[in-house]
């Protein structure tokens, strides 16, 4: 009987996990551990909720290019953020297309108040760089910068 508790309450836990927020099987897995449960329970435990269709990494492949749109990424760093998020890299290759030309674009609009005083040579090198940080291949951050500041 208590191994029963132990297991609904283990799903319980992983349920309200999920509903708080999506994670990968990583971060569920990492979140249950740091919370006392031991390998065996959250083998099952994710076991059972990937047979229910409520956890899916496949989800967050999928929706990359939305989350690259919201957190201002390129190519490489949608691929690193989802890496650290669990997913493995050999998984990475099926993102969808994503179109870092306007995600770079939106990015350089919301950053460009903190740059109107410098001269314009010292305000590409910031956006470039930026970009660059941000995961932009060379080519679109070139395009931006030549096309934002010439």
């Amino acid at each position: 009987m208590e191994v029963k508790k132990r297991e609904n309450d283990i799903l319980k836990t992983a349920l309200k996990l999920l509903s708080l927020k999506d994670r990968t099987e990583a971060e569920l897995r990492e979140k249950l551990k740091s919370k006392g449960y031991i390998e065996r329970e959250i083998n099952g435990a994710l076991e059972y909720l990937k047979q229910k269709g409520l956890l899916d990494d496949s989800k967050f492949i999928e929706k990359a290019d939305r989350i690259a749109e919201d957190r201002f990424l390129g190519k490489m760093g949608i691929k690193h953020y989802l890496m650290k998020r669990g997913i493995e890299k050999d998984k990475l290759e099926s993102l969808p297309p994503i179109n870092e030309i306007l995600i770079a674009r939106k990015l350089i609009q919301r950053k460009r108040h903190l740059l109107r005083d410098l001269p314009g040579d010292k305000k590409k090198a910031k956006i470039a760089g930026f970009l660059l940080r941000r995961g932009f291949s060379w080519e679109t951050v070139n395009e931006c910068v030549n096309k934002n500041f010439d």
